[in-house]
């Protein structure tokens, strides 16, 4: 048995590709110069979601729709106008991949809730048999209340490794593994330490984020999400440039967009 703590880690994210963009602008007939304010720019999807939200209405400069008068030439600028007009397709076009670590199956029952504009890939105990239980106990538990749960773990542990030695392994093949694996699992609780990778795009992130580090979100998934946001906050200040953190009392943050409830 082993304690553990929930981990999130950036894995990837939408990159832009240069060539084509440089060809896509030189067939809209954007001029050198109007080209030229994107060179430099971040090559992730903040770069992609402006070029897509300006393709809808040929604003990469003045002349390119007559319609046209002005533009916003700083993208800090123009990232707050599609957040305060809640121009939230344009921010489905980037998206992030995330490995949440030693979380629980009780979290990320909560997690699959969140599918729209989701991929998501957890550990298998249909397949994976598991060498040793590890957990994560809520801080919020008083010593005693920890105590028990801990107690209750070496209890399950002690029960799965029972069912698991009763079983001829080396004289299985796979697919008799995987339904035995997949049996005995049924003893293990939810609060089971597990592994997922957790893709989403930024119109998405934005909602689940501040869904999911409300104060009355449940405090794992309240962990993880706030260690989420942090990680948005800094390698995406344009998408994120609204949201604002407050600390609770557990030690985690609550993140609520200002410029908009939701995109």
């Amino acid at each position: 048995m082993r304690l553990t703590k929930p981990i999130v880690i950036k894995l990837a994210e939408t990159k832009v590709d240069w060539d084509g963009v440089k060809q896509m602008l030189n067939e809209l007939a954007v001029s050198e110069s109007g080209a030229s304010r994107f060179v430099g720019m971040s090559d992730n999807g903040e770069t992609l979601i402006e070029l897509a939200g300006r393709m809808c209405y040929r604003s990469f400069e003045i002349g390119l729709n007559p319609n046209v008068t002005k533009i916003r030439t700083d993208s800090k600028e123009y990232f707050a106008n599609i957040l305060q007009k809640g121009d939230g397709s344009v921010a489905e076009h980037g998206s992030v991949s995330f490995a949440f670590l030693n979380v629980s199956r009780v979290m990320t029952h909560e997690l699959a809730r969140h599918r729209v504009g989701v991929a998501i890939s957890q550990e298998s105990l249909r397949y994976v048999r598991l060498r040793e239980l590890s957990f994560w106990i809520p801080d919020e538990l008083n010593e005693e209340q920890k105590g028990a749960m801990a107690r209750a773990f070496e209890e399950a542990e002690k029960a799965y490794h029972k069912l698991e030695q009763s079983v001829p392994w080396d004289k299985l093949k796979m697919d008799k593994k995987k339904r035995i694996t997949s049996a005995i699992r049924r003893v293990i609780p939810d609060g089971i330490a597990t592994h997922v990778i957790w893709t989403a795009n930024h119109r998405t992130l934005r909602w689940v984020i501040e869904m999911r580090t409300d104060p009355a979100a449940e405090v794992e998934i309240r962990t993880v999400f706030d260690q989420v946001a942090q990680i948005c906050k800094r390698d995406y200040p344009l998408m994120y440039q609204d949201f604002v953190r407050t600390q609770l009392p557990d030690g985690t943050g609550s993140w609520k967009p200002m410029l908009r409830s939701k995109i």
